[in-house]
């Protein structure tokens, strides 16, 4: 009786551990990927349009659209991470910008696309990424992931990708999405 309370107690434990996410910012391996042996199937990249994306682009700006604060540090660092030569600015990060650039007058939000339209004119370019997790019955996920144009709002960059929470979040949902946002970026420079 002991020995099978010992192995359900055991097995508890293992199961407990291996379903937490693990969020941790990973470096970029040699081939400048993250890890994973996940890959995206071609049915959840919704957009993929070109973009001479050159020095002139100043930054990515990570705007809120549902990431809640469990994953909006892991997926700020990563992109922070991965950018390139594009600085990323979160919500904060950005209003801060806006005020200390003396652009609170002419451009009086950034949560939607005309303000972002009139941040951009007034600084040059930059994109915008939305991205947001949610959970899908018990173990499943999905997460969205967009680059858009201030521009013009062009979506250039759209995926939906759905993974299973076996051992962590970071290389079955986040790491496949964010590989193919590198290649996107290698492609558009």
């Amino acid at each position: 009786m002991r020995s099978i309370y010992l192995s359900i107690t055991t097995f508890a434990a293992i199961l407990s551990f291996a379903c937490s996410p693990t969020l941790q910012v990973h470096e970029l391996n040699e081939e400048g990927k993250l890890p994973t042996s996940t890959h995206l199937s071609s049915s959840e990249v919704i957009m993929d349009k070109s973009l001479k994306i050159d020095s002139s682009y100043h930054f990515l700006f990570l705007k809120n659209s549902g990431v809640t604060n469990r994953y909006t540090q892991y997926v700020a660092g990563t992109l922070k991470n991965i950018s390139g030569y594009m600085e990323v600015k979160t919500k904060d990060e950005m209003e801060q910008y806006v005020v200390r650039n003396n652009l609170a007058e002419k451009v009086a939000n950034i949560s939607d696309n005309i303000g972002l339209f009139r941040l951009q004119k007034e600084i040059g370019n930059f994109l915008i990424c939305e991205a947001n997790a949610e959970q899908i019955g018990r173990y499943g996920f999905k997460f969205y992931f967009k680059i858009i144009d201030p521009a013009n709002s062009d979506v250039l960059l759209e995926i939906d990708h759905y993974g299973v929470n076996w051992a962590g979040l970071d290389r079955p949902l986040f790491n496949p999405v964010f590989n193919y946002y590198i290649d996107w970026l290698k492609k558009n420079k």
